[in-house]
């Protein structure tokens, strides 16, 4: 009789032979790879950061590299074998490269990777991937500061939105990045040095219209929700840094009111009125189309601010956004941008929930003019703090999201045509986390 075969102690139903046969025949179907990158958490969100040149020249061959490297490669929506975290905020590219564009130094291209699909969508931009990108052109020697600066501005062209964005980070005294510091920002248990991030004439990044649809609010229907009556909300469909959709939560199906954002029923509520505005801002064809296309346009439930426990209100609006069909743990920088711009425009539906208008605190500019900007990456800073044209006003606007408080400052300017949103500017906090190579599979 033949001897039986031998049997590996930890695998008690697979032969050693078999077990060979299966190596050798993955060896010659896969190749591994190996890909630099910096892993970064930037703001709220974490991701990778990636030099354009080492990524293929195309745009549509990204997507089997990074889907490998961040686990998402076989609809895992664990992310195991990769580096992702299993989160929308977690699953996140930064590619970045020298810029030919006159006056700016680096482009930056966002890359949302699904999670538990075999997908990434590069529609739309990332406001906290951004506030890592300046780091990590000063850190990569992309931008060069002159000797003796304390802080410079790095110009940035996102390529999602072809909307720049200026950032004003700080230099220690031997011209390297000041990564410590004692800010923190809501969302982000531990400190780091601010980083002023500023969105340049943010409206209309993907439709080329502030509102897309025309009005400034307005009533939309839907439908198609077991359970539910057709219903109406009251929204804003609005184009500023990325389309969102605001909704006024006091509009919404009573049966949601109030209850859990991470609830199924509150979840396809805010997808059903996700897809409707997607279709009406001229984003999608069809609700089915909008489903396919989770990144953009955006979605918050937006409501007037509750006291705290003093009955101080702090706030001049409160939000809940959604992020990839789940609701955000805090709030999208992008989206405190959005939100910020359209609390300080009259007839919108955040104007109208915000806690003091038409008191809120408004400082008109003495007019200034932006000098041209050098492209040759390494100067002073200063850019950020200047209106663009014209006499400003300056609004700064509270808003409440689900881990705390976030502060933007809006510069617009009224004219006869209408308001125009001269930018936004916010503060994050961002550090380099891990540098080497990503080894994969293909």
């Amino acid at each position: 009789m033949a001897a039986a075969a031998a049997v590996s102690p930890l695998l008690p139903n697979l032969t050693t032979a078999a077990m060979t046969a299966t190596a050798g025949s993955h060896a010659l179907r896969r190749t591994r790879m190996s890909l630099p990158a910096v892993l970064m958490r930037a703001g709220t969100s974490k991701g990778l950061f990636i030099h354009r040149a080492h990524l293929p020249p195309l745009e549509e061959d990204w997507e089997g590299p990074l889907l490998a490297a961040m686990g998402s490669r076989y609809n895992d929506a664990r992310q195991l074998d990769g580096l992702g975290g299993a989160t929308s905020v977690t699953s996140k590219v930064a590619v970045v490269a020298p810029s030919n564009r006159p006056g700016i130094d680096v482009d930056y291209t966002f890359v949302q990777v699904a999670v538990g699909q075999d997908k990434i969508d590069l529609t739309g931009n990332c406001g906290n991937m951004v506030s890592g990108v300046g780091p990590f052109a000063v850190q990569e020697k992309l931008v060069i500061p002159r000797p003796g600066v304390q802080s410079v501005d790095v110009r940035i062209f996102n390529t999602n939105t072809s909307r720049v964005i200026v950032e004003t980070i700080l230099i220690d005294q031997h011209g390297e990045l000041e990564e410590d510091g004692n800010c923190v920002i809501p969302g982000v248990k531990g400190p780091g040095a601010p980083i002023k991030v500023a969105f340049v004439e943010p409206a209309g990044s993907m439709t080329g219209k502030m509102f897309p649809s025309g009005r400034r609010s307005e009533s939309i229907y839907v439908e198609g929700i077991e359970g539910l009556s057709p219903f109406r909300v009251d929204v804003t469909l609005v184009d500023i840094a990325n389309p969102f959709i605001f909704v006024d939560a006091r509009t919404l199906p009573l049966l949601v009111q109030g209850g859990d954002p991470g609830s199924e029923l509150n979840i396809e509520v805010a997808e059903a009125i996700r897809q409707r505005g997607a279709v009406i801002m001229g984003l999608a064809a069809s609700n089915e189309a909008a489903f396919l296309q989770r990144g953009t346009p955006k979605l918050a439930i937006v409501s007037r601010p509750t006291p705290d426990v003093s009955g101080k209100v702090l706030a001049d609006i409160q939000v809940q956004a959604y992020s990839m069909g789940k609701p955000h743990p805090s709030l999208q920088l992008t989206g405190g941008v959005c939100l910020a711009s359209t609390v300080c425009i009259d007839g919108t539906v955040p104007y109208r929930l915000a806690k003091s208008h038409p008191n809120l605190a408004e400082e008109v500019l003495t007019p200034a003019r932006t000098p041209s900007p050098t492209n040759d990456n390494s100067y002073d800073s200063g850019v950020g703090n200047m209106p663009l044209h014209g006499s400003d006003i300056k609004q700064t606007v509270g808003l409440m999201h689900p881990r705390g408080f976030m502060q933007m400052e809006v510069w617009k300017a009224i004219d006869s045509k209408g308001v125009n949103i001269e930018r936004c500017i916010g503060i994050r906090t961002a550090r380099r986390l891990f540098e080497g190579n990503v080894l994969y599979y293909i």
